[in-house]
């Protein structure tokens, strides 16, 4: 799947991001804040079966992230796009 594979490069390419594990379809990264440090988990999984991409990004602390994941999430999918 081209798609995943565009998808885990722009991953590896963002800054203070550090993919923990990932196989042919599936990919799960740390990605840390730049004022705090703080630590949120992304995962992406290719299911091949219904020809899409699964995306999730979450804080593990905190009530608010501010919309960092979903801008994160929106930022993988413009990349993907262009």
């Amino acid at each position: 799947m081209a798609d995943f594979s565009k998808l885990s490069g722009l991953v590896q390419e963002s800054p203070r991001t550090v993919v923990i594990d990932q196989t042919e379809t599936y990919l799960h990264a740390e990605a840390s804040s730049a004022f705090f440090g703080f630590v949120d988990d992304l995962e992406l999984f290719a299911d091949r079966n219904n020809n899409r991409i699964q995306a999730r990004s979450e804080s593990r602390l905190g009530d608010s992230d501010l919309g960092v994941n979903a801008a994160r999430l929106a930022a993988l999918r413009s990349g993907l796009e262009s």
